[in-house]
C-alpha cells in the first residue's frame, strides 16, 4: 500500500511540474491559469488514475471501519485527490488565479501544497486512532498538516 501511496505522489508532483500552463485573462482583469495537458500527460493521468484506484480499493474499507462516522469526509477527501492527480480536469484543468506578473512556478508549487496536505491528512486517517481520536474529534488533521 505504501508503494502505491509513493507513486501516486510522486507521479502527481512530476505530472503537475511538466504540464505546461496557459493564462487566460478573466472579465475581471485577473489571470486564471490553467493545466494544458498533452497527449503523454493524459496518459500519465489515466495510469495515475488506475493506480488511485487500487490505493482506494484497499484503503476504503480500513478507512470506513476505523473512521464509521467519518465517511462522508473519507469520500471527500478521495474526491479531492482524485481530482488534484487528474489536475482538475472536471473543470477544465484549472490551476488557479494568481496576481499580475505571478509566477507559474507559484502556481505549481501551491497546487502541490495543497494536494500533498490534502493526501497527507488522507493518509494520517490510516493511522491507528489515538485517544484523542476516538474521543469523537472530528478534525482530521493530521501532524504537519
Amino acid at each position: 500500500m505504501e508503494n502505491l501511496a509513493s507513486d501516486l505522489t510522486e507521479g502527481a508532483r512530476r505530472l503537475v511540474l511538466q504540464v505546461p500552463v496557459v493564462t487566460i485573462t478573466m472579465d475581471d482583469g485577473r489571470d486564471e491559469w490553467c493545466f494544458a495537458p498533452e497527449e503523454e500527460h493524459r496518459l500519465e493521468m489515466s495510469r495515475l488514475e488506475k493506480l488511485f484506484d487500487r490505493w482506494e480499493s484497499e484503503v476504503l474499507p480500513v478507512l470506513t471501519e476505523r473512521h464509521p462516522g467519518r465517511e462522508g469526509e473519507v469520500r471527500e477527501l478521495l474526491r479531492i485527490v482524485r481530482s488534484k492527480i487528474l489536475l482538475n480536469r472536471t473543470n477544465r484543468h484549472f490551476l488557479g488565479y494568481v496576481p499580475r506578473n505571478g509566477k507559474v512556478e507559484d502556481g505549481r508549487s501551491f497546487y502541490l501544497t495543497t494536494f500533498d496536505r490534502t493526501f497527507v491528512h488522507l493518509t494520517g486517517l490510516l493511522s491507528p486512532p489515538t485517544e484523542a481520536g476516538q474521543s469523537g474529534d472530528s478534525s482530521g488533521r493530521t501532524q504537519g498538516s
